[in-house]
């Protein structure tokens, strides 16, 4: 009896282990029937003992799916859960969720295969019976300072979790702003146009480069300066951007060693001057094609 009772206690333990919890915070992605990543995309936060999602908009913003008192998130009990999972999936996983009117935010903990665990979003408004939609967890690609992931631009980019920036500014002093803690991004202004005699620099950051068994990254790039008739004013191929030990974890930003550094000059000709900048991991066989104008003015 006394081994029965331990074994339900355990039983027991586990199941309250499954809560949702601040590891479930981040980034999600609906994903398609078809397995491809959607632009439907949710940052889930956890404070204060409160859940939030917020989805981003078609412009780029982010919009709080629990605005309000009515729309608050709350703890999901056993009534709920088997409101929102069939019994074969009670059977199989340990749900646990967060839920208002509209929807529940989910993850399922499998029983058969431990460690294993999904993550779903419940719509359930003006709806028959609950409808799942997975999700998956983006875990690599470029946040603002609240932890929500930036999506994908021409300057600015991530593929196979490595992440890529190429960023104009007039900042003189943007060498001193660079100089802070490696885990810390710097403040540095973006130029969109410039007078002739004013100068710019182009900045190339990298992030989470693949290292090789020795712990080393190795990153070359291409560069090219076009002119606004098209015309090439810069070009080079295969630079050295980083190569050796990373002073830091590789996920801190990194600034590639060729600062472009650009000046109008008297006869340089008015216009938008474009800037190709391809970053290249060559250990984890990833390239990144990034682009960036100014105006000469």
């Amino acid at each position: 009896m006394k081994h029965l009772f331990a074994v339900i206690t355990l039983l027991g333990l586990i199941f309250q282990a499954s809560a949702l919890d601040q590891s479930d915070s981040g980034n999600y992605a609906a994903v398609h029937r078809d397995g491809h990543f959607t632009d439907f995309t949710f940052f889930v936060t956890h404070n204060a003992g409160q859940w939030n999602v917020e989805q981003r908009q078609p412009d780029g913003t982010w919009a709080s799916a629990t605005c309000s008192n009515n729309c608050m998130l709350q703890k999901s009990h056993a009534s709920d859960l088997a409101r929102f999972f069939s019994t074969n999936e009670l059977n199989e996983t340990h749900p646990s969720c967060v839920h208002n009117n509209a929807f529940a935010f989910c993850r399922q903990d499998s029983i058969l295969r431990p460690g294993e665990k999904e993550y779903s979003l419940v719509a359930l408004m003006m709806m028959e019976r609950p409808i799942q939609i997975q999700l998956k967890r983006l875990d690599s690609g470029w946040k603002d300072p609240q932890g929500r992931m930036h999506p994908d631009s021409e300057s600015r980019k991530a593929q196979n979790g490595f992440g890529g920036w190429l960023l104009v500014t007039s900042d003189d002093d943007w060498e001193a702003k660079w100089k802070t803690e490696p885990a810390a991004t710097p403040h540095i202004s973006m130029a969109t146009s410039i007078t002739k005699g004013k100068p710019v620099y182009a900045l190339t950051f990298f992030s989470n480069p693949k290292l090789n068994e020795y712990g080393d990254a190795d990153i070359s790039c291409d560069i090219d300066l076009r002119k606004p008739d098209g015309s090439a004013s810069f070009q080079q191929t295969d630079a050295t951007c980083f190569k050796g030990t990373l002073k830091g974890q590789p996920n801190y930003l990194y600034l590639s060693a060729p600062v472009i550094k650009f000046i109008g000059e008297q006869n340089d000709p008015y216009g938008e001057w474009k800037i190709s900048i391809t970053l290249k991991d060559n250990v984890g066989h990833t390239n990144l094609p990034l682009k960036t104008s100014f105006i000469l003015q």
